[in-house]
């Protein structure tokens, strides 16, 4: 149907070139809290966005019906915000045709999964966080996403995969635990052994002592280390480097990380599969962004790449960090005296030049004595350098997938790292 409408506006448009992309999204919630689901909700929709360029002025109009003569009217819309447009002097035409290999990411089983299956699975959880004397909070999600890009030039882009994320966080009287999955396969979700490993935490941070401010050795579990990990990403742009905008500005062919340090995006990879595409449909392949912490590429859009002699990368919505083979539990044993992070929250920028953010603990912040855990601590502020975290890297546990849900259907594949200082600013009340 998609290829058929997109066939028919193309067709009806009166710009030099256009552009049809679609967007939709069939996904299923069922969020818990207090140990009870409290609310289950769908969301199906499909949006058409098109976009008409005369000449080097471009417009662009949106629409969720699917009526044809409310999809004329928007292309109607379109060509008369084109027709007022000022030219644009970093304009680029669409893309020429090119094949692009597709990767299986569909499971049916994934779509199917009904709120009386996922509510099925959640009471054994309820059942336990009751007889615990514990409360859990959480969001369970499946559903499938499609996305397709058809254009003037005969250039045709489509993805369609299924997604089911789970997220819990086990809440005592003074502490908590959390964990979180991502996957196509519903197959794959032990949904009772995440519930295990967030209560665990919750009970290993009962009774959590104050720390000191200060520099600490520490292991960052894959959501933490994701969370400082998507604030160098978006520095990795090479127009901002070019322009001196950028922390990577006259980095590339340095030394700068750990040599541990392996950064890069592959569609194709088997521990973390995504969309071949990006969002104009422009393929993408693999992208070689730090190798044993030298920084190798930075990605450029079509633009960016003509004008400086450059080939194109596209914008992967996703990334993948190589991890190594110790647990989690090997790693608390290498360290004597130390921090252990679930998770971060609340992060923000304080320099972006330094890649330096700022932000809190959450959910699972443990003191290391002696290569053991000794107590949960109570939350802290940090403020560090990514740039320094990552050159401080000592060693890299086993990774896992953390799913990114405002960057679109997928994931990045992450590692647990042990790095030697870490900056906590600050206490907090909490």
């Amino acid at each position: 149907m998609k290829e058929v409408i997109a066939e028919k506006i193309i067709k009806e448009s009166s710009g030099d070139e256009t552009v049809v992309y679609f967007m939709s999204y069939n996904r299923h919630y069922t969020r818990f809290a207090e140990n009870r689901i409290t609310q289950n909700m769908a969301r199906d929709v499909t949006e058409i966005n098109i976009e008409v360029h005369f000449g080097t002025r471009k417009g662009s109009a949106a629409t969720t019906s699917l009526n044809y003569e409310d999809i004329k009217n928007t292309l109607k819309r379109a060509e008369q915000i084109a027709r007022h447009s000022p030219e644009d002097p970093e304009y680029v035409p669409p893309l020429e045709p090119v094949k692009i290999k597709n990767i299986e990411r569909f499971y049916e089983e994934t779509l199917n999964l009904t709120p009386e299956n996922k509510a099925l699975s959640l009471r054994k959880v309820f059942s336990s966080a009751s007889r615990h004397g514990v409360k859990v909070a959480g969001l369970y999600t499946n559903g499938e996403r499609e996305f397709a890009v058809y254009n003037s030039r005969g250039h045709e882009a489509y993805h369609k995969s299924s997604e089911v994320s789970f997220s819990i966080t086990v809440q005592g009287e003074d502490s908590s635990g959390y964990t979180a999955f991502f996957d196509e396969n519903i197959e794959r979700l032990d949904l009772e052994k995440e519930y295990e490993g967030a209560f665990k935490k919750q009970e290993l941070g009962k009774n959590p002592k104050e720390v000191e401010p200060g520099i600490y050795k520490v292991i960052l579990e894959p959501v933490a280390l994701s969370n400082l990990l998507l604030f160098l990403y978006m520095q990795m742009d090479a127009r901002a480097a070019d322009e001196g905008r950028s922390f990577f500005s006259g980095k590339i062919g340095k030394k700068i990380f750990n040599e541990l340090v392996n950064l890069y995006i592959d569609p194709y990879s088997k521990v973390n599969p995504a969309i071949p595409f990006d969002g104009e449909g422009f393929p993408l392949g693999y992208i070689n962004l730090i190798d044993r912490g030298v920084a190798k590429s930075l990605i450029c859009d079509r633009y960016w790449a003509k004008k400086t002699g450059r080939k194109p990368t596209g914008r992967p919505f996703f990334f993948n960090m190589d991890d190594g083979q110790m647990d989690v539990e090997d790693l608390i044993k290498e360290v004597d005296r130390g921090i252990l992070v679930t998770r971060f929250w609340y992060i923000r920028y304080v320099d972006q030049k330094s890649i330096t953010v700022t932000g809190m603990t959450r959910d699972g912040t443990f003191m290391i004595e002696d290569g053991k855990i000794a107590y949960g601590t109570k939350n802290m502020r940090f403020n560090e350098s990514v740039v320094n975290v990552l050159k401080n890297v000592l060693k890299l546990g086993k990774g896992k997938r953390v799913g990114v849900e405002y960057w679109g259907s997928g994931a990045n594949y992450i590692p647990t790292a042990l790095v030697s200082e870490f900056n906590f600013s600050s206490k907090t009340k909490f």
